[in-house]
């Protein structure tokens, strides 16, 4: 009986543990293309933040770098 259980429970493993969350989605799904995008805002969200704390430095530094030039040519 024991035997019977074990063989019942392996053999469904592989069907409740998926190793990927969009396996058992059908393709046109809007759970599927809902996971896609919010995988896609997840991997470009750093490479924005960095781009605007660099562009807002890149701002800084000019702006102050014209302040001086403006300064010492008058």
């Amino acid at each position: 009986m024991t035997t019977m259980i074990a063989s019942a429970i392996l053999a469904a493993a592989p069907r409740l543990a998926n190793a990927c969350a969009t396996c058992g989605l059908a393709d046109g799904d809007q759970a599927l293309h809902a996971y896609k995008t919010s995988v896609l805002f997840m991997l470009v969200s750093p490479y924005a933040s960095f781009a605007a704390i660099g562009g807002i430095t890149y701002l800084v530094y000019r702006r102050s770098h014209r302040k001086d030039q403006n300064s010492t040519t008058k």
